[in-house]
């Protein structure tokens, strides 16, 4: 099996791991993406937003054989969804969801808007207007602290915490389109969760996140927590439910709209989502954000016994893969830095 990884950057460990399964060819706008020394080919490539980003990888993907595609960057995701055909026609697999869940996952006040209107546990959150609005005319209804972030925002890049009324005047006109939450004091959980090709769910594994440096979590425990799993299986679910009821939607929406690539999609969610909650002291699960990526703490779920590059290996050659929610190790993860010399 041979597998391309884009915007390799440093995912070492992810790499490490899927070589056991097949040759990886890794692509990265720059070339001095750590990772380079790990893969068996590199090639550099244009970034995302450029034209010719597309034709760079199918070149790649013509040249070496290519049989599964993962994405590893947030911005180039929907160029990829509206490309998936391209890929498919030469018989290569996208490891990507659909392009209405990555939509609504790069935009975090939709994301809200979906927890909400499928119940669904969450902060409570505002728009900059909603602020804005509330401390004109009713500021005593505000309590405080509250988290800011960005509402296309990656990792903890603009995250920042208001304590009172001046910080939060301050930091709604700092971030550029914030989206506004409460502050929920608890303990943070991270979510790995692999679906197929269908959609089906594969595994769930619950990630505590002890210490978070610079966004990406340095130590980590597996654990079996079986109301969080139970309400990441609902959630998921729900996912699916979505897009069916998008698709409806086209389809009478309007007799001119295109509905033959929204049949094509094979699945709503297909491959990784890395998911967001946190577990408040009187045991309320809080779901924050939906990742349709690789979290940087996934070499965990491996160790922890979900084998990736297996059920990968089955997806490409479109075998049936028994899910195995619930079943891992509880395991602690430590990490550190390391360097390459060149």
């Amino acid at each position: 099996m041979k597998m391309l990884l884009t915007a390799i950057g440093k995912r070492v460990q992810l790499i490490k791991y899927l070589k056991k399964y097949g040759e990886i060819i890794g692509a990265d706008a720059g070339e001095l993406a750590p990772a380079i020394s790990f893969v068996d080919k590199f090639y550099k490539i244009p970034k995302c937003t450029d034209i010719t980003y597309i034709d760079s990888l199918l070149d790649i993907c013509k040249k070496e054989k290519i049989d599964l595609l993962i994405p590893l960057y947030e911005r180039e995701f929907n160029t990829l969804c509206n490309n998936r055909e391209k890929f498919k026609e030469l018989g290569i697999t996208l490891l990507l969801s659909h392009k209405k869940i990555i939509s609504m996952c790069n935009d975090k006040w939709n994301t809200y808007k979906f927890f909400i209107e499928n119940n669904i546990n969450t902060p409570i959150s505002y728009t900059k207007e909603n602020i804005e609005n509330i401390l004109k005319n009713n500021p005593e209804e505000l309590s405080f602290p509250f988290i800011l972030k960005p509402l296309d925002g990656m990792g903890s890049a603009g995250v920042f915490k208001a304590n009172n009324k001046t910080q939060l005047e301050f930091f709604k006109d700092y971030i550029k389109e914030p989206i506004i939450q409460e502050f929920v004091e608890g303990t943070e959980y991270t979510i790995d969760v692999l679906c197929d090709l269908k959609g089906e769910i594969i595994s769930i594994v619950p990630r505590e996140r002890i210490e978070v440096r610079s966004g990406e979590v340095s130590k980590s425990k597996t654990v079996n927590h079986k109301e969080i799993i139970k309400d990441t299986l609902d959630l998921v679910n729900k996912l699916k439910q979505y897009i069916k009821e998008y698709k409806v939607y086209c389809k009478v929406a309007s007799k001119n709209f295109n509905t033959l690539q929204l049949e094509k999609d094979e699945a709503s969610v297909i491959g990784p989502l890395t998911i967001q909650c946190i577990v408040t002291k009187e045991k309320e699960i809080k779901f924050i954000e939906i990742n349709p990526r690789f979290g940087g703490g996934v070499p965990l779920s491996f160790e922890a016994g979900v084998d990736y590059g297996k059920y990968f290996k089955c997806m490409v050659e479109k075998r049936k893969i028994k899910p195995i929610i619930g079943d891992f190790k509880e395991i602690t993860m430590l990490r550190y830095d390391e360097a390459i010399f060149m």
